[in-house]
Formats: structure tokens, sequence, C-alpha cells
């Protein structure tokens, strides 16, 4: 029986990422983009209804949710969705974050620990969650730890640009996280649509996260040496520490993950073995980047 898949977005890194991982499997995937009015439910129903989709994948506003001005684009599709895919009865695959949750000194959150956000991305991810929640019954919001990647802006990306330039860095030695993979993130999607394809019921928040956490100091640290060790670098950075509890985001966003692995038997990976290859894709980028400007010039 085929099976069709729609993806909100195949622009940002965890879209692209998704696109890519999606490509190998049996069902298919559609990524409407412009063909679809992102703002409208008709817009989006009539879509689903005349392509016949059986499920939908959302990352779309995931990474924007994270910048200054980007939280509406977040919760906006999530309400279309949940409308859309309440009238079609079709269930909704979203992402979510680890910035649901407050200042509680909770070394891990579960998936029934209230939420608290601290900030504008938290609370714009509590909102399209709620959205959500009271509109489509067969839905699973699955909530991410911090996400690295060769892509975009993120903890790693950051901590490389500012390595290679000889920056000072400053890390917060109280900030505790288990670093995820884009792909890794991916690969947890393609694990529960597979099941769901083949009749899974299994609904509701669930979490995922490397199986190996981590400081933001100690994560810093470990890469710091990894250029080091691969002599990478061509300035000596400054690292500074900090150790203060962080006034604006969880002073944890360690996960449990027992739900997605009770009901999907999902394992979780260590974010240690991925690292060098992404810093050389990050490289290659950068230099591809750079060729390209001079070309232009």
């Amino acid at each position: 029986m085929s099976f069709t898949l729609l993806l909100t977005d195949a622009i940002s890194p965890l879209g692209k990422t998704l696109e890519h991982e999606l490509e190998r499997e049996t069902f298919k995937t559609l990524v409407p983009g412009a063909a679809v009015n992102w703002s409208d439910p008709l817009s989006l129903g009539d879509y689903i209804r005349r392509h016949k989709v059986d499920l939908v994948l959302n990352c779309r506003g995931w990474e924007a949710a994270f910048h200054a001005g980007g939280q509406a684009e977040l919760v906006q599709t999530a309400q279309v969705l949940a409308s859309a895919c309440a009238l079609a009865d079709i269930p909704l695959i979203h992402y979510s974050s680890y910035s649901v949750f407050g200042a509680d000194q909770k070394g891990t959150h579960s998936e029934k620990d209230a939420v608290a956000p601290r900030n504008e991305t938290g609370r714009a991810f509590v909102q399209a969650e709620e959205a959500i929640a009271s509109a489509v019954p067969k839905h699973i919001i699955l909530r991410l730890s911090w996400v690295i990647g060769a892509y975009g802006d993120n903890l790693l990306t950051r901590l490389l640009g500012a390595y290679l330039a000889g920056a000072s860095v400053s890390v917060n030695r109280r900030l505790r996280g288990a670093p995820t993979a884009l792909s890794d993130a991916a690969r947890i999607a393609v694990a529960l649509i597979k099941q769901i394809s083949c009749g899974a019921e299994n609904w509701g928040v669930m979490h995922y996260c490397s199986g190996d956490a981590c400081t933001q100091d100690e994560f810093a640290e470990h890469l710091l040496q990894l250029l080091i060790q691969q002599q990478l670098l061509t300035a000596e950075p400054r690292l500074t520490l900090v150790d203060e509890d962080p006034d604006n985001e969880p002073p944890s966003a360690i996960l449990g993950c027992r739900r997605v692995r009770d009901f999907f038997g999902v394992q979780a990976r260590s974010w240690r073995p991925s690292l060098l290859p992404l810093v050389k894709q990050w490289l290659h980028n950068r230099e591809q980047a750079q060729t390209q400007t001079r070309a232009g010039q």
C-alpha cells in the first residue's frame, strides 16, 4: 500500500536533512513549498485532499524560532496545520524543543514535566504544541535537545566560527545538554513514520536527544581538542568559562527519551563519532562559500 508524506520545509538545515533522509525511503514525500499558502488552513487542506496525504511532518519555523522575530512563523504554521490535519483526520509529527522547560534544577526532563518557558522561543514552542495537541488526536510532538550540524546557526557552527577566527568564546558550565546531530534528529522521524505507516498508534509528547550528555563547556573543550589534534587551528582562541545560572533558558536541555524508546524501539546515539565528519563538512562549506565570493568579485 502506498503511503504519502507531506514535509512542510526543505529549506532550513533540519528540513534539508529530513528531505535527504526521506529520499532513501519507499514512501512518497511531498514538499509543497510555495504551492501552499501556509497562513491559510483551506489552502493547505485542499492540498492535503488533492494529494491524498497520509501524514504531515512539520519542521517549518523550527530553526527560525530560536532567533528574534522568528517565533511567529512557528506558531502560525502549527495552528494552520492543526486545523488542516484535524479536518483531514491524518497524523501530524511536529518538532519541538527543550526550551519549553523552566528554571528548575532537574537534571533530566521527562515528557510529563510541566512546561514553564523562560523566553520568547520557549513560549512560541509551547503555543505551537498546545495548538496541535488540542486539535489533532493523532499527533506526536517530538522535543529535541541541543541540535548540532554543519549548516545553519547552532552551538557547533558558532564555536567553529569563533575558534577558527581566534576569537574569544564564552561558554557556561552550568548549561547541560545532549548534543543531537541533525541527521540523528531526522533518523528518528523516519523511524516513527515507518512504524506509523505500518499501523502503529502511539501518540503524544515524546523526547529525543543524544545518549551522551555534557555541559556546554565540556562540549566546547572537546571540540577545541579535536581541532588541535587535527591541526585545524590557524589562530589561538580564548575560552572563557561562565559559572552562573542562566537567566533566560533552562539550565538543562537533557531529555528523558523513555516513550520514544518504549513505543518505537528508538535507541539514542552518541554525538562524539559524528563530530569530526561535521567539522570537515563545515570546513568544506566555508571553503566553497569563500571560493564563490572570490569568483564573484
